[in-house]
């Protein structure tokens, strides 16, 4: 409306120009009049009409978008205003729900077979399951809330540096570990077999420990030039407190640091080079246990577990998206194996394996493997033994929450399960002293595995069914000079959970189950065993 006033008044002050300028007497010569004629007038009048009425409909147009948008306005406010009313009364209902109690009897009568749910009833129960869910997401929220808080002191803390200023990791687990047995062995706090009848022996004795302590080292090094493929050099290493107790009492508390595994590697795209003392390619796979850590769980019934210094190298060959062919090889030198006292020297062993995985999900695989191992042992007066085995590896899903894993061999003279300086009676048949000329030596064959069920009952529960034996040929040992420790065979059954508290708080109990068949007799032990772990 202000615009069409302005353009009526703008229109009347020409007219009025005009007009007077017309009028006026002048001065000067008289000339052709100015005055427009008529027809220019009319037109100078049409367009200021449509001017004018283009002006009123925009104004009609900006009326009823005003009026559209206060009516919305309204709307909005008035649904906004049922929005808090209704989470008001949500939260005053689940606030009476908490003031009762999870124990408080309910206010109606259970329902009968045939009787019909009432209303009260489906409203309270339509309550609860959301305040269950809510409570249980705000349980998992406040969890991440730490863990997130905790990962932000750890980036803000000093990091561990080398002099090279590349990248070092400090990481392990403090591990306490309190056990029970029923009939004790050389290694209480770790059994590895029943003892042999005649040993003396504890009877239903505790025991607490924490040598399976562990600290590692991850190093992060530079790419090496383009010549080299410009590799990824990485490193690490890993101790425990095992060493150094020497036998004596104070032993299962005891002890000093000593290295488990030390590695460096090259890292190409799909090609891997490691140096250094590590698990043997044709064993990859443990049972789940942290009772065991420093001999891992089924060491000496049926998992080829040692530790060994070797030079090995990997490729993986893509089969499609989420599946490869693995091929793997390597050397591997002796490691404290005796033989009546006498360490077996020697040349390198080979080593092999291949396999193939499948990548289900991000921590879910399907792998199967298949390795071989050879080891020329020598002896003196030139005698040796071919040390051998086959192997077969396995880790496959059963649904979204189980795990079949396992290992299976079958050789001659196989070392790879025996802890550095133990005996070798029933690895190596000997019919007398190695440094008589009249003596044979014969490899004892074996066969033996493990296999372990693993279920998660929770993301933060597991609970872990394993079994594994390894059963010398006894033939082989009847050559062998008679020795009543000498084990026939040796199985382990075991069963643990382990509770996660915390992202780095882990709580397991566990039993185990060893039977032991010496040339008398076949002798029984229980293990029970309570591990607390702290790991950073």
């Amino acid at each position: 409306m202000k615009k069409k006033s302005l353009i009526v008044c703008a229109v009347m002050l020409l007219l009025s120009a005009t007009v007077a300028v017309h009028a006026a007497p002048s001065k000067r010569k008289p000339r052709r009049s100015a005055r427009p004629p008529d027809g220019e007038l009319r037109e100078l009048l049409r367009r200021t009409e449509q001017i004018v009425e283009q002006a009123q409909a925009e104004a009609s147009r900006a009326r009823q978008q005003s009026e559209e948008l206060q009516r919305r306005l309204e709307e909005n406010t008035s649904e906004l205003a049922r929005l808090r009313q209704a989470i008001a009364d949500y939260g005053s209902r689940i606030a009476e729900l908490k003031s009762e109690g999870p124990h408080t009897k309910p206010a109606t009568e259970p329902v009968q077979p045939g009787q019909s749910v009432q209303p009260a009833q489906t409203e309270q129960s339509a309550i609860r399951d959301p305040q269950s869910a809510i409570e249980e997401r705000l349980d998992r929220l406040q969890e991440q809330v730490e863990v997130h808080t905790e990962q932000i002191r750890e980036h803000a803390q000093t990091k561990v540096e080398s002099d090279s200023k590349f990248r070092v990791r400090l990481f392990g687990m403090i591990l306490a570990n309190t056990y029970f047995n029923t009939n004790d062995s050389s290694l209480s706090d770790v059994p590895l077999s029943a003892p042999p009848p005649g040993s003396i022996v504890r009877k239903n004795n505790f025991g607490a420990m924490l040598r399976q302590t562990r600290i590692g080292l991850a190093m992060q090094g530079p790419r090496l030039a383009a010549t080299l493929g410009e590799a990824r050099l990485s490193a690490e290493a890993e101790f425990d407190f095992w060493g150094g107790t020497g036998g004596r009492a104070d032993g299962d508390v005891l002890g000093s640091l000593r290295v488990i595994t030390a590695s460096a590697r090259l890292d190409w795209e799909r090609t891997a080079l490691v140096v250094g003392q590590r698990q043997p390619l044709v064993s990859p796979l443990n049972p789940t246990s942290i009772a065991a850590a420093w001999f891992p769980p089924l060491a000496g019934a049926g998992n080829l577990w040692q530790w060994r210094p070797q030079i090995t190298l990997e490729h993986r060959a893509r089969v499609d998206d989420s599946s490869e062919l693995i091929v793997q090889g390597g050397l591997m030198t002796p490691f404290g194996e005796s033989l009546q006292g006498v360490p077996i020297e020697g040349g390198p062993g080979y080593e092999s394996r291949v396999a193939f995985r499948r990548n289900l999900d991000s921590d879910k695989r399907v792998e199967f493997g298949f390795g071989g191992y050879i080891h020329r042992r020598p002896f003196s007066l030139d005698r040796h033994v071919n040390s051998f085995a086959f192997t077969g590896d396995w880790v496959v899903p059963l649904g979204g929450r189980v795990e079949l894993s396992g290992e299976a061999f079958y050789g001659q003279a196989i070392t790879l399960g025996e802890r550095g300086g133990s005996r070798n009676d029933r690895l190596f048949a000997v019919s007398g002293p190695l440094d008589s000329p009249a003596t044979t030596i014969r490899g004892v064959h074996s066969a033996g595995g493990w296999a372990q069920l693993a279920i998660k009952a929770r993301p933060d529960l597991d609970f872990n069914f394993a079994y594994g034996q390894e059963d010398p040929r006894n033939r082989d040992l009847s050559v062998a000079l008679q020795n009543p420790a000498t084990r026939l065979k040796n199985q382990v059954a075991s069963a643990n959970f382990i509770w996660q508290l915390r992202h780095n708080f882990l709580v397991s109990l566990e039993y185990r189950r060893l039977w032991t068949r010496y040339p008398a007799r076949e002798q029984t032990s229980n293990h029970y065993n309570l591990a607390v772990g702290y790991v950073f």
